[in-house]
């Protein structure tokens, strides 16, 4: 009897410990370093005027990447500001009131432009009729052609000046009016207007000049830059990809049987392939709610039939030590050491 308990002891002792290292069993999975990809857009079309950084160089946030030549947009704010410093004039004016030296200049101009009005006229009546009477000749076979033609091209330039002129007086009419009668209500909320509309131009035109300079939006490396010096760019274009370096990942994929052996939120020790074969810590941050067939572009041992589960995890690399597109290794089994 005490034989028989004492087999069972040592099968039962056996039978455990084949458990206990099926449980235990380590598997090494092999997976790619990633990074994420920040791509720069310039917000405004152009010509590239400086590239201030090269492929695999760190930069920090707020450094320059690129400038977009802003000549053109420099001048249109030129232009914006004088328009704001006579639309404010005008405002001022007109909430100052009447004054009787401006109401007597106003008055001199408009006697001025009415002597000119005058003076068009008659030239444009006495070339009037004198095309008409060209007009009669060359019908008769008198003059030419080309005569009659000159004569029509002074009668429209006559024409136009009349026109003009008109305009000229019907403003300088208006200009005094309103100096006689006062500023209206209406008057001076146009007159606010003007000067608001330039304001929010020159706002517009700054903020155009400031997204001519490209900056990178965070610390890491330029992966690749798609254009230089002198090139044209078009509005929402990349002009570069910048790396997060402070944002790596190692991603695996692992088969439904072998899941029990990594958990969500996990610490876990990455190894690497260097010659100290360093070992970076991570953390799990992902493992996918569905299975996939193994990817054609990973390596791996399993079949790629078998269907597996995507996991990422976390790296805690404060070296800098670790590139995007590296090979690193994960043991799990054995607290996953």
């Amino acid at each position: 009897m005490k034989k028989i308990v004492i087999v069972l002891l040592i099968l039962n002792v056996f039978l455990t410990s084949c458990s206990i290292n099926f449980d235990n069993s380590q598997s090494t999975y092999t997976g790619t370093i990633e990074a994420e990809e920040i791509k720069v857009s310039s917000q405004i079309g152009g010509i590239v005027e400086n590239i201030f950084v090269e492929e695999g160089q760190k930069i920090t946030i707020g450094d320059r990447i690129a400038d977009i030549d802003v000549k053109d947009l420099k001048i249109q704010l030129k232009k914006a500001e004088n328009q704001f410093k006579i639309a404010k004039t005008k405002l001022e004016e007109i909430l100052d009131g009447t004054r009787s030296e401006k109401i007597k200049a106003a008055k001199a101009n408009t006697e001025k432009i009415k002597a000119q009005l005058e003076g068009a006229r008659k030239n444009y009546e006495y070339r009037l009729e004198n095309y008409n009477d060209l007009k009669q000749l060359y019908n008769k076979g008198v003059v030419s052609k080309q005569q009659l033609k000159d004569s029509k091209a002074v009668l429209d330039l006559a024409d136009a000046n009349l026109k003009s002129i008109e305009k000229q007086y019907k403003s300088s009419i208006a200009e005094l009016n309103l100096l006689l009668n006062g500023a209206t209500e209406k008057t001076i909320k146009t007159a606010q207007l003007e000067v608001k509309r330039a304001e929010i131009e020159i706002d517009q035109l700054k903020n155009q000049i400031d997204k001519c300079s490209i900056k990178s939006p965070i610390d890491g490396v330029v992966q690749t830059l798609n254009f230089k010096k002198g090139e044209l760019i078009s509005k929402g274009a990349v002009i570069a990809t910048i790396i997060n370096t402070n944002n790596l990942w190692l991603k695996i994929y692992i088969p439904e049987k072998e899941l029990h052996k990594i958990k969500l939120g996990e610490e876990i020790n990455i190894f690497t392939n260097f010659e100290n074969k360093k070992i970076i810590k991570g953390k799990v941050v992902y493992i996918s709610s569905e299975a996939e067939f193994v990817p054609k572009n990973v390596e791996s041992k399993e079949s790629k039939e078998e269907m597996v589960f995507e996991v990422k995890i976390k790296l805690f690399d404060k070296d800098n030590d670790l590139k995007p597109g590296m090979l690193a290794d994960v043991k799990l089994g054995v607290n996953n050491k």
